[in-house]
């Protein structure tokens, strides 16, 4: 039963990552449903793939379930997972992109789209993992299809090209070059910043080029001593990490979505149980 689970835990991972945004859910989760796999008897699960897919559906939408009623501390962004840590993931779809696209679907909704997109479910496979009509899916399918198509950015840069932008942003940014940074960032751009409610992070987002660069340059003005960064890859993408000079400690991940040659958004990742998992810079 433990090289059967093994067999599939890449795909149940990513399909509790995509459900619930956090990589901590879901290694708990699987933990979980690993022990519970392994305590049944062989003869009893006719199909260990569709048991495992539906125990892992089924305890995320319980856990999102009592999320509901949680209150979070301003924006609740996805938790980065790191290269270092998930090199075993890359072979799933577990872009930042998607997976904050997948939380302006409901959890159902979510959880069809995943099967159906991510599995390539049938119609009565969903619905008998969700126990629900199939005439239901389809209807949550093409919601969920138009709101994430809705979502999608109009072009995504090559991992080349934006890491050839983000190696220009840092170094404009180290320059404190203030004319060359408004080059970078679009008229419209937007900031997100997740502190949890246990580190300084803006409880709004900030939109407009002019309120993100007082922003920018007040968090330079601020820390831009304290801190050094570098690129790394963050759920398969390009993306930022902050590094306290003194101790080594990363205290902050940025994800960048780039648009037309310029920055149009921003993802500030402080919250320290969302980082908890990245090791000092070497």
């Amino acid at each position: 039963m433990t090289e059967r689970f093994q067999e599939h835990k890449d795909k149940l991972f990513a399909l509790a990552y995509k459900m619930t945004k956090s990589a901590a859910d879901a290694e708990d989760i699987l933990q979980d449903i690993f022990l519970a796999f392994t305590t049944q008897a062989v003869s009893g699960i006719r199909n260990p793939e569709a048991y495992l897919v539906k125990s892992v559906v089924n305890r995320c939408l319980s856990l999102l379930e009592k999320r509901k009623r949680l209150v979070y501390p301003g924006p609740d962004l996805p938790e980065p997972l790191f290269q270092e840590r998930f090199q075993h993931m890359h072979r799933q779809d577990v872009s930042y992109a998607l997976v904050l696209l997948l939380q302006q679907l409901n959890p159902v909704e979510r959880a069809v789209f995943l099967l159906r997109e991510s599995l390539d479910y049938a119609y009565p496979e969903i619905a008998e993992v969700l126990a629900i009509e199939e005439e239901n899916c389809r209807q949550l399918l093409h919601r969920a299809r138009k709101k994430v198509a809705e979502g999608k950015t109009r072009y995504i840069p090559s991992a080349e090209e934006s890491s050839s932008f983000i190696n220009a942003f840092l170094q404009v940014c180290a320059g404190g070059n203030v004319q060359e940074l408004m080059k970078c960032l679009q008229e419209d751009i937007t900031i997100y910043s997740d502190g949890g409610g246990k580190v300084s992070a803006a409880m709004q987002p900030i939109s407009g080029r002019k309120n993100c660069m007082a922003f920018l340059n007040g968090l330079y003005q601020k820390y831009g001593e304290q801190l050094t960064f570098k690129c790394s890859a963050i759920n398969g993408e390009n993306g930022i990490l902050l590094y306290d000079k003194i101790n080594g400690h990363v205290e902050t991940v940025i994800v960048l979505v780039i648009l037309d040659g310029q920055i149009s958004t921003l993802y500030f990742i402080r919250n320290p149980d969302k980082i908890r998992n990245l090791q000092k810079k070497p």
